[in-house]
Formats: structure tokens, sequence, C-alpha cells
């Protein structure tokens, strides 16, 4: 009794220690430091400082920023203090390694810190950075990304020129909301300090420096349009611009409250009325619903199947397909003899299907309808050479099968749209409030552009009514009548028993058990319910091999395996810039681990 009383515990004690461990490794980059010197040839040198605060055992840190915004990068140094880190792919304590994919540059250090606190220290040089006018040079770089892994309490940047200019001359607009101060010394260095930018701002920065500070013949005209004048009217425009949407944020949110409650009302409404217009569904209280095992009549299983599974056409149905044309003796299924040998050894049991002796030509007969020759055009063309297990039957050459299956489904569909069981005019409903739930879909998105958030609400609602739409489809009066028969036999076998089947309609009941994606449990009950003589009698187009062990249940779970994959339908394969005008470069983010 101790036992069962222990080791509960000490389970829900270990539980409770391996989340404290995982809640107590966390990290933290409480401050941000960054030189960025630029030099007399162009180049852009940025050293960025990160102090990390660990709380728990780390072993590594990142620093990732894009590729854009300039030619090259050079000279990627790591340190930590008076610590320089090797440049190798070891992973060592002291190492670092750089990497590269399409849009991003890498930078990992490895190390070893416990409950600390250890700064950092990521140099590069940039070439190509600077866009150059005939007067002015502009520098515009992201050195904080939007969307980081951690918030900076403290961020600290210094750009200094390559000699000394005044300030009147050196101009500076910045992208950070939160208050900061910026501050421009006569010797060429400008400092900016800024307390908290959250995880979701970036810090991007747009300098404009005296082309006469930098080396001619290495900093060449790229950008005849950089002016001051029009570097200032740009600026006037983007603080005219924010303005303006900050003017029309306030708008939007003094009516995003009234706006939401209409948006919900009317998403409500709208599917209610056209549901009441095109969706009600007919009464046919003169057909019973009792459930039964009687067939109905003598539709096609595969019709049957897409009429229950609301006018979808499913792998289940090809393969129902298939087994009602070896019921009709097209084809056979014969068990394969299991490889493994011994007491010991288990395996499920594989069915190949196989042409029949029988001689016949099913292109001239009569008794097939196309969508039924095309599933026995394919099926023969698969097994010209022999046979095949059911299981491979459609997973070789997926592109011909998945473009089969779509000729098939047209094919059966213009068969099923014959019978007028769906109601045609209900998909007008269905096409009306899609349309209209979308607009107020895309009307809750807009004010949640605007950080209007209380618009999550009629985002909710809209979302949930749009899918809704389809429910408002309704069959005809004819076909609903039929859809209450063939739900009535579908409940029959799902609870089918010795004392309510009819055997001698065994093959009937366990084709049209595969074309309704009955479970594999089901199909196994309505199998066992006749006994080992009677199943070789009535499904005589299932053959076992000399000397099987297979019992009804064994049949039935391998068989019905296959049957349950017909709720899937099948699906097709899927088959660094320079600078540039007014467009920040860059945008860093920094993680640990």
């Amino acid at each position: 009794m101790r036992r069962y009383i222990l080791f509960p515990a000490l389970v829900m004690l270990f539980s409770v220690l391996l989340y404290r461990s995982a809640e107590a490794n966390d990290y933290s980059i409480p401050e941000i430091r960054i030189e960025t010197v630029l030099l007399e040839d162009g180049t852009v040198r940025i050293t960025e400082h990160l102090t990390y605060v660990f709380e728990g055992s780390f072993s590594w840190a990142d620093h990732r920023f894009s590729r854009s915004g300039f030619d090259s990068i050079t000279n990627i140094r790591v340190s930590e203090g008076p610590e320089s880190y090797r440049n190798d792919n070891s992973e060592q304590p002291g190492t670092f390694s750089v990497s590269e994919s399409d849009s991003r540059i890498i930078i990992k250090w490895h190390y070893a810190a416990e409950d600390t606190s250890r700064t950092f220290s990521i140099s590069y040089d940039l070439k190509g950075a600077l866009i150059v006018g005939e007067e002015w040079v502009e520098f515009f770089w992201n050195y904080l990304a939007s969307g980081r892994n951690r918030s900076t309490e403290n961020f600290t940047l210094e750009v200094s020129l390559p000699s000394p200019v005044s300030p009147d001359s050196m101009y500076v607009w910045d992208r950070l909301e939160p208050d900061h101060m910026t501050t421009k010394s006569p010797d060429g260095l400008i400092t900016i300090n800024t307390n908290r930018i959250s995880r979701n701002q970036s810090a991007r920065f747009r300098f404009l420096f005296p082309r006469v500070l930098f080396d001619d013949g290495n900093v060449r005209l790229n950008e005849p349009e950089l002016t001051l004048a029009n570097v200032i009217r740009e600026e006037q425009e983007r603080e005219s611009r924010l303005r303006e949407r900050a003017e029309y944020q306030e708008w939007i949110n003094s009516v995003a409250r009234p706006v939401t409650a209409l948006i919900i009302v009317f998403s409500i409404l709208f599917f209610v009325l056209l549901y009441n217009r095109y969706g009600k569904r007919f009464k046919t209280n003169f057909i019973s619903e009792r459930e039964t095992v009687m067939l109905p009549d003598q539709t096609p299983p595969a019709l049957v199947g897409k009429l229950l599974s609301n006018s979808i056409t499913t792998q289940g149905h090809i393969l129902a397909t298939i087994f009602d044309l070896s019921r009709r003796g097209y084809f056979k299924i014969r068990e394969k003899e299991s490889e493994k040998k011994g007491i010991f050894s288990t395996s499920d049991s594989e069915f190949l299907i196989e042409r029949t002796d029988k001689e016949q030509d099913p292109e001239k007969s009569r008794d097939l309808a196309e969508w039924e020759m095309m599933v026995y055009r394919f099926v023969d063309d698969r097994i010209r050479f022999g046979s095949v297990t059911i299981k491979k039957l459609f997973s070789e050459s997926p592109t011909k099968v998945n473009k089969w299956f779509s000729d098939w489904k047209k094919e059966i569909r213009k068969v099923y749209d014959g019978h007028n069981w769906i109601d045609q005019e209900s998909t007008k409903g269905v096409l009306l409030n899609i349309f209209l739930q979308a607009i107020l879909v895309a009307a809750s998105v807009y004010l949640l552009f605007y950080e209007a958030d209380i618009a999550l609400a009629a985002l909710i609602v809209s979302g949930v009514m749009l899918p809704m739409s389809f429910l408002i489809k309704r069959r005809t009066e004819e076909g609903q009548a039929m859809y209450k028969r063939w739900i009535a036999y579908k409940k029959g076998l799902q609870n089918a028993d010795k004392r309510t089947i009819r055997m001698d309609m065994l093959d009937r009941h366990f084709i049209y058990a595969t074309a309704f994606g009955l479970s594999p449990k089901q199909i196994e009950n309505l199998l066992q319910s006749a006994d080992d003589s009677l199943i070789s009698m009535y499904l005589p187009w299932i053959i076992l091999y000399s000397g099987s062990t297979s019992s009804p249940a064994s049949i039935s779970q391998s068989i019905s395996s296959l049957a349950a994959t017909g709720g899937s339908s099948y699906t097709g394969s899927v088959g660094g810039t320079g600078a540039s005008m007014g467009s920040a470069g860059g945008g860093a983010s920094s993680g640990a681990g």
C-alpha cells in the first residue's frame, strides 16, 4: 500500500522540480550599447555590446540581422571584455560561428554561464551601406528589430564621424516612440539614449552628413536625388502622415465599440435570415427515422456515400466501388500469405486485388456507368502485369493518381447532380452569406489593424459565421427523404448483430459500410456477426490463402482498416542587398539558450 501511495507522490514531486527547473532558466537583455563609426573610406563599423542577465544555466547566444541595406559584411568578431572568441564550428566555449540564409546573417557564440551577468561584444564592418548624393551622405539603419525575444530597458547609441563637424550639419531622424535624448558634439559624435524599448518596437535611425567628411575617391555618387531639401521634405511628409494617422486612430477608437456591436449583430442576422430563406430543411415526417439494416434501394454505394458526407467525394467511395466491382465478378481480392513464420510472429494481413478468370468485356457491358468504368480501367491498368496490394493501389505515381481522382470526382458529380438531391437554389444563400460575412471579417480585421482590440469579438463571431455558410446548403424534398432512409440504414449497420442482419446481404452491407466511412471497430462488429463459413459463402470475392488462420475478427480488422481510410480525400503534392535611399537596413535580434 505504501508503494501505491509513494510512487504517485514521487512522480508529482519530480514533475514540480522539472517545472521549476524550466521556469528558472530565463534570461534578459536589459542593456544594449552600440557604437557606430563611419570611416573616411565609407566603411561603417558597428560594435554592439549586449548585456545578458542569466537565471539558470546557459551555453550559447545568437545575434541575427537582415542582409538588406549593405553590399557586404567583413571582420565579424565576438568578444567578452579582453577575451576574443575564435571563429570555428566546434561549439566549444570561447568560439563562434557565422551562417547565413537568403535573408539573414546569424552569428552564434558559445560560453558557460549560470546565474550571472555577462556582456558580449559583436563587431563587424559594412560595405555599401551609405547612400551618396552630390553634397550629402545618408546612413539609415535599424539597430533593433521588432518582434525580438526580449525587451530592452536601456539603449545607448553612439555614432562618430571621420572628422569634427558643426552640429548644425549633422541631421538625425528617428523612428523611436519612447522619449529619448539626442546630443550632437562638435567633434563629430552623436549620442542617443532612451529607456524601455519593447520587444515589438524597432530602433531605426536616419542620419545625414556632409559628403566632404569622406574620401571622394572611395565614396562615390550613387543617388543624385539625395539632397537635404528632399530628405527634409520626406521626413516632414512622414510626420504629417503620422499626425493624420494619430487623428484617425483617435476616431477609430471612438467608433470601435458601436461598430463592433453592429458587426456582431449583422453577422448573426445575415446568417439567420439567409438560413430561413434558403437553408431551412424540408419536412419528411412520412419517412421513418428508425434504424434498420434493410437496403432502402439499389443506389450505388459511392453515390449514397457522397449524399451522406455532405456531397464530398472521398477515397472510401473509390474503395467501396472496387469492392462492388469485385462482388459483381470483375475482380477478386486475395489474402497475401504472410512471410513471417513462427509461433510468436505476428503481422497484419495484406490483400491483393487480381483479375478474375471470368471472361468478360466491361467496355461492352451495360451494367457499368461511366464513373464505374473509370474505376475499372484504373484498377485494370494497375494490375495488368499481375496483382498489387490494395494499400499500394493508389500510393504509386501520386501525380497521376491525383489527376485521375480529380477527373473521377467530376464524373461522379455529374451523375450525383442529375439525381436532384441537392437544392441548387440554396447555393445562392451560401454564396451570399460568404460574401456578406467576408465583408464583416474584413471590417473586423481593419479595426484590429488600428489597434481597436474590442474588434476581436467581431472577428470571432463573423469568422465563425463564415464557414457556417455551408450549413445553408440543403437537400431537396426528394433528397431529404433519401437522406433519412439511408441514415437509418447507416445507424443500423453501426449497431448490427446476428439478430438484425440478413446474412445473404452481408457483402452489400460491408460495401455500404465502407462507403459510409464506418470505423474499423464498427465494420469488425458487422463481419463478426457472421460465422466463419458464412463469411466465405457471402463474401466469395475475398479469398483466404490455404492454411490461413485468419478469423472473422482478423479479416475484418485488416479490411476495415483499409475501409477506414475512406474518410480522407486525395491531395496534390506541393511542390545581401545594397542600401537604398529612405530605406533602413539591418534589423537585429538576439537570443540565448
